[in-house]
């Protein structure tokens, strides 16, 4: 499709709001210059809302990072070793309006359960970022930072190398591709099961000549080649990574989202460590995908292929290696530029989430043993147009928190999780241990509709055996 037509196209899907107050027209470009929208105000822009009971976060953010940046690609993990989980921010660049003057790449620190206000850490040099990952990369048991640098300046993608207080501010590894390019995702996997991560990339280049090959650098005991060591066969445009033994080998395989005129699919890992240079499985249709992800949706011990797919986003089920369409969303648009699954209720299945440029949306779909709700379960809608998303505890509260990057004001958004109350902690303080079994048993000797544990509407010995359940549990 031309780029003009996509541009098109992104324009009249953003049209629909109604016009910004000020009147100023505003441009926003995605990391990989694929989608362009005219940013207008809609009258239910930063507000949020459930559908079903059951997501823990609430609809409205409770941290946000007032800095006008395109977020690019969100990891929440700890960089510096205190125990606390800290946000790390790639930073792009692109031809939006009106410009934006700083793209360096920021890691937000965790200070007392909160993050900083403002980075703490910048990058020293300043590139074009569509995605980040982080892991130990040259196994010396800090978490490195790979920043997976494109655009049309075709930067290189690099590795800022983690220390005890976290990563230096230079990078100290950069990967060199067989023909210049731009890279738009990556992964960090070790391919090979020999103890090291392995670095993968999905590419794309521009006009006249769009189409690359994904790329791996090998690691070798932790020590990464700089020069591509696999290629797929296929030329393209690819945004998304993810890996899963799909077809239970025990190797892992590699489910990558193509852009128009090419089929997402699944790259086999052969048994031996080598990737199969053409994909074993594609969807079979070659529409515009952005985002992959892999999880055991419905709960048969195989992972599925979630894919981020503009009409609309889908889930392929997986039955001993051989897919088919598993569930596919019902929102009200679609313009999908991440996916992610994550257990967000912690009851051991994994919800769907989707992030979308055009609208600004971000969907979470609950599971519920086994099915996904369709439509969203929950809805935030920003302003600013969505990037990414990411999953973590920040506030040490055992729960994880949700963090969505976006390109505008607001940059970064964090929703904290709010656990469901727990009825073992039974006098509310916090703790279950005895208090909580002596405030029950009086409760329920007074008759009193607060030890209706079961909820059956009635004071019995059956509430005493639910109580004693959960407070052995610990909830």
């Amino acid at each position: 499709m031309p780029r003009t037509t996509l541009i098109a196209l992104a324009l009249l899907a953003g049209a629909a709001r109604a016009q910004l107050h000020d009147t100023t027209p505003r441009f926003e470009t995605s990391d990989d210059g694929h989608a362009v929208v005219s940013v207008v105000r809609s009258p239910t822009d930063d507000t949020g809302w459930a559908r079903a009971d059951g997501v823990p976060y609430p609809t409205a953010a409770d941290w946000q990072l007032n800095l006008r940046r395109q977020v690019g690609g969100l990891k929440i993990a700890d960089m510096n070793g205190d125990g606390a989980n800290d946000l790390v921010v790639g930073v792009y660049h692109s031809s939006s309006f009106p410009e934006y003057t700083d793209w360096h790449d920021m890691i937000l620190y965790n200070t007392g359960g909160e993050l900083e206000s403002a980075p703490s850490w910048v990058s020293s040099d300043q590139t074009h970022t569509g995605d980040v990952q982080v892991g130990d990369i040259n196994l010396d048991t800090h978490p490195d930072y790979f920043a997976v640098s494109g655009g049309s300046g075709f930067a290189k993608v690099r590795v800022y190398f983690g220390s005890a207080s976290g990563p230096a501010t230079t990078a100290a590894w950069f990967g060199t591709p067989p023909t210049s390019g731009w890279p738009t995702s990556g992964l960090l996997l070790d391919i090979d099961r020999d103890g090291d991560l392995d670095v993968f990339t999905t590419n794309q280049a521009v006009s006249p000549d769009p189409y690359r090959p994904m790329y791996m650098w090998r690691n070798h005991g932790g020590t990464l080649d700089t020069l591509v060591t696999w290629q797929s066969a296929e030329a393209s445009i690819q945004n998304g990574l993810d890996a899963a033994d799909v077809d239970g080998d025990g190797w892992p395989d590699l489910g990558v989202a193509k852009w128009v005129n090419f089929e997402s699919g699944i790259y086999r890992n052969n048994g031996s460590g080598t990737l199969e240079t053409a994909p074993f499985w594609t969807t079979g249709d070659d529409g515009t995908d952005k985002g992959v992800a892999f999880a055991d949706v419905d709960g048969n011990g195989w992972p599925d292929y979630g894919l981020g797919h503009d009409e609309p986003g889908r889930v392929y089920g997986n039955d001993a290696g051989a897919f088919s369409l598993l569930w596919e969303s019902d929102a009200p648009f679609y313009g999908q530029q991440e996916v992610a699954f994550h257990d967000i209720d912690r009851d051991g299945d994994p919800e769907f989430c989707e992030v979308n440029f055009s609208d600004g949306r971000t969907h979470l779909y609950l599971n519920r043993d086994g099915v996904l709700d369709s439509p969203p379960s929950w809805t935030f809608d920003a302003s600013e147009v969505a990037n990414c998303v990411a999953f973590g505890d920040i506030n040490g509260d055992g729960w994880d928190d949700l963090a969505i990057g976006y390109s505008g004001d607001i940059s970064v958004r964090v929703f904290y999780a709010v656990p469901p109350a727990c009825a073992a902690d039974f006098n509310g303080d916090g703790s279950v241990n005895t208090l909580d079994v002596l405030a029950f048993l009086n409760a329920w000797s007074a008759g009193d509709s607060s030890a209706d544990i079961n909820g059956d509407g009635s004071v019995n010995t059956l509430d005493v055996l639910e109580f004693l359940n959960l407070w052995n549990a610990g909830c």
